[in-house]
């Protein structure tokens, strides 16, 4: 789907399978990002939607192998960032937490979103304890005040691996077990 003109043609059944393939990857080749590429990235990302237009980020990118060894090891839920080509550490205020959390996924879709334009697998991975954080924020030269709870990785799909995390079984629950109508528990026809 690089091709721009390819998206007037589709259709609406293509879009939304488009939109419904998007997965995690976790699995990347080693080949490194065209330069204008991460451009556009960085463009969808701060374009993105924020409660009221706060823009409470700001990215780091980091395409250093080292780095990125350093950034996985920070985490439960970061350990693929190694294999990456370059992830994408969003920094938030630390002013509005609800607001943020909301906006950050936002943005982190939006960016795995736009990958996926280009061909790209992303994941995210998540920084989610004080110790974790405190070990990026110290990597990275983070002031105190801002958070960090996590950064998408970015890479060329390696297809020869299990994608998948061990932790969960793939696929999704049926809409008859999570979709209410008009009220709480009252299920469709």
């Amino acid at each position: 789907m690089t091709d721009r003109s390819a998206a007037v043609t589709q259709t609406n059944e293509d879009r939304i399978a488009w939109l419904r393939g998007l997965r995690q990857s976790r699995q990347f080749l080693d080949q490194t990002i065209p330069p204008d590429v991460l451009d556009e990235l960085l463009e969808v990302a701060r374009w993105t939607g924020s409660a009221k237009n706060t823009q409470p980020w700001e990215f780091i990118v980091v395409d250093d192998r080292e780095m990125l060894r350093r950034l996985a090891e920070q985490g439960a839920y970061s350990g693929f960032i190694a294999g990456a080509a370059l992830a994408i550490v969003i920094v938030l205020d630390e002013n509005a937490l609800r607001s943020e959390a909301y906006d950050e996924g936002r943005v982190t879709e939006r960016l795995m979103l736009a990958a996926s334009v280009h061909d790209l697998g992303s994941g995210t991975g998540w920084f989610s304890t004080d110790e974790a954080q405190a070990g990026v924020r110290a990597l990275l030269g983070i002031p105190d005040g801002k958070d960090v709870w996590s950064a998408v990785a970015f890479g060329y799909v390696d297809e020869s691996g299990e994608q998948r995390s061990a932790a969960a079984p793939g696929g999704r629950k049926p809409l008859a077990e999570t979709v209410s109508y008009g009220r709480y528990g009252e299920r469709k026809g």
